[in-house]
């Protein structure tokens, strides 16, 4: 293991004031712009096309479902942000920055900000050499500063699939937070050496996110929106007694849909039913974790002291 981190005790979370305003909750909801070398046939496919169900080479057919999210997707999800005055994270691929710079640079310039997701969303991260590895942070870096007129600040790695390499490199990148990892449910610190990230957790169990239940378990848009709201009020009901982090991932060609987008509408008016949850974004999020909580670290032990809070 090349790092080490930095946790806030299960024991110490019960009636924890952790997040701005007396926020109970605090909740992430995001857009995973992906895009693929579609001359390569790589591992990840796009789910919902046929090369995903048949491993092939992406056809015009696969291409072409994915552009839609370019083409009309984003400017849809936009406007839905827009309505709800939301600024949120959009992951997306140096090679996406590399196709559809004008869509990314429209997004930028509504306030939302770009993280960094691979070069290709096709290639898996902790599949690559290190040298592979570095080389795709170096170039998602390049593009995504052409396009916002600046460094990204978070990762998430395409799949959410990292290794040792992964996360040391992305440190010595100089990047401020991380999504790949799973073993909490509230953000935490990871030490590369004298760098520190702010982890935000990811969850493939249950993962919430347009792909998980449009594309692979329902069709119907009132049974995938009552996942999401359910799922919501179980971690509302539990961040009751210890504060949580509740995210919602969208992707442009699933969630930009006339019928799609409304899972999204809906599950934001219930988000926006509660006053007392803090609707964010990734690099908000990871500001206040570190304001927060990085004073308190025990140089000693790593571990987060939460007397007084």
């Amino acid at each position: 293991m090349v790092y080490s981190t930095s946790r806030i005790a299960f024991s110490d979370r019960e009636r924890l004031h952790a997040w701005p305003g007396g926020a109970r909750m605090a909740v992430l909801i995001y857009t995973a712009a992906e895009s693929w070398l579609w001359d390569e046939n790589e591992s990840i496919k796009p789910l919902g096309t046929f090369a995903a169900g048949r491993g092939a080479m992406s056809t015009l057919s696969t291409r072409t479902a994915v552009a839609y999210g370019y083409n009309v997707g984003l400017r849809r999800l936009a406007e839905i942000y827009r309505a709800f005055n939301m600024r949120t994270t959009v992951w997306t691929n140096g090679v996406a920055a590399q196709q559809y710079p004008d869509i990314l640079a429209e997004l930028v310039e509504d306030g939302h900000e770009l993280g960094g997701h691979g070069y290709s969303q096709g290639a898996v991260m902790a599949a690559l050499s290190r040298e592979a590895q570095e080389e795709a942070i170096a170039k998602s870096v390049q593009l995504l500063e052409s396009i916002s007129g600046r460094r990204p600040t978070g990762w998430i790695s395409p799949g959410a699939e990292a290794s040792d390499d992964t996360v040391e490199l992305l440190a010595a990148a100089g990047f401020d937070h991380h999504g790949d990892l799973q073993d909490d449910e509230l953000p935490y610190f990871v030490h590369v050496g004298d760098r520190t990230m702010v982890e935000i957790p990811y969850r493939l169990v249950g993962n919430l996110n347009d792909l998980s239940l449009l594309v692979r378990n329902v069709n119907s848009i009132t049974d995938a929106t009552s996942v999401v709201t359910n799922a919501f009020d179980a971690y509302y009901q539990a961040a009751g007694r210890r504060p949580l982090l509740f995210n919602y991932g969208t992707h442009p060609y699933v969630s930009g849909r006339p019928d799609t987008s409304q899972v999204l509408v809906n599950v934001l008016e219930h988000i926006r039913r509660h006053d007392d949850v803090w609707v964010t974004n990734y690099s908000e999020l990871a500001s206040w974790w570190r304001q927060r909580f990085e004073p308190r670290i025990s140089r000693a032990t790593g571990a987060i002291s939460v007397v007084g809070l």
